[in-house]
């Protein structure tokens, strides 16, 4: 007895094509949502990032304007700093000027007038005119105290031939003499800032 097998072999082999087939179909159907769902999250990845730097130049942005205000306001703080100082040493040579101009009457003697005085920086020049030369050495005896804003007192001249100033009604004779400014330290700069009385 003879079985022909042919149709038997047929079915199966077109059997196992249409699983292929199908399974080919699934896999490509799974690879395609596969990719759709890669996609998608890329792209919210994507959104996330580009919104977080949106944020960060907006911060960074606000950062440096913060900044450049904080620059600003050092720069005007250190030119009003230094007005300030400007004005303190204006203010401090002013009581300085005072203050030794203030020693210096106090410390004249009887018969001693002072026609000219001239600062150029801590130098200060005397010209004056004395009836007599113990006059001259006692204000330089008055100066050389050390508790004094005008030191390294020193005789520049005196002239020998006496000269009446006809506008003072003054007769004497003239002398020069040098001095140098102490800067205030210390205790001195809290006894300058002091108000400097009339009277001392």
């Amino acid at each position: 007895m003879l079985i022909n097998l042919l149709p038997h072999r047929a079915w199966a082999l077109a059997r196992k094509r249409k699983n292929f087939l199908t399974s080919l179909a699934l896999a490509a159907l799974l690879g395609l949502a596969l990719a759709a769902a890669a996609t998608l999250w890329f792209g919210q990845q994507l959104s996330a990032q580009m919104s977080a730097n949106s944020l960060l130049k907006k911060e960074i942005a606000a950062v440096d304007k913060q900044l450049t205000e904080m620059a600003q306001l050092n720069d005007e703080m250190l030119k009003l700093g230094l007005r300030v100082s400007t004005l303190q040493a204006l203010q401090d040579e002013r009581k300085l000027l005072a203050a030794w101009l203030q020693e210096l009457a106090d410390d004249l003697p009887d018969g001693l007038y002072l026609t000219a005085l001239k600062q150029d920086g801590d130098k200060v020049v005397v010209h004056g005119m004395a009836r007599s030369d113990e006059q001259v050495f006692e204000l330089l005896r008055q100066m050389a105290s050390p508790a004094r804003w005008l030191t390294q007192a020193e005789l520049i001249e005196v002239t020998g031939t006496p000269l009446t100033l006809d506008a003072l009604a003054l007769t004497g004779t003239p002398f020069a003499m040098r001095a140098y400014l102490k800067r205030p330290a210390g205790r001195d700069a809290v006894h300058l800032a002091q108000p400097i009385s009339a009277t001392q």
